[in-house]
């Protein structure tokens, strides 16, 4: 168990109801950064998956372009 909900555990054992309420606060507040955190990565690999880099296109040369298009 992690220290955030152990001491949420504690303070209601403890009956202190200010505690408890802070130590909810600080629970949520940590679940929901990591949750923010994960959706932030599943999006850029999502904006990014499968999209040619600026490198591949200055590449390409004017006979490659009219092949793709014809």
């Amino acid at each position: 168990m992690n220290e955030t909900v152990q001491n949420l555990v504690n303070a209601i054992a403890a009956g202190d109801a200010l505690e408890t309420q802070n130590a909810f606060a600080a629970a949520m507040a940590e679940k929901l950064s990591t949750r923010l955190d994960d959706m932030r990565a599943e999006v850029a690999q999502s904006m990014f998956a499968g999209q040619e880099t600026q490198e591949e296109v200055a590449e390409e040369t004017p006979a490659d372009a009219e092949q793709q298009v014809g």
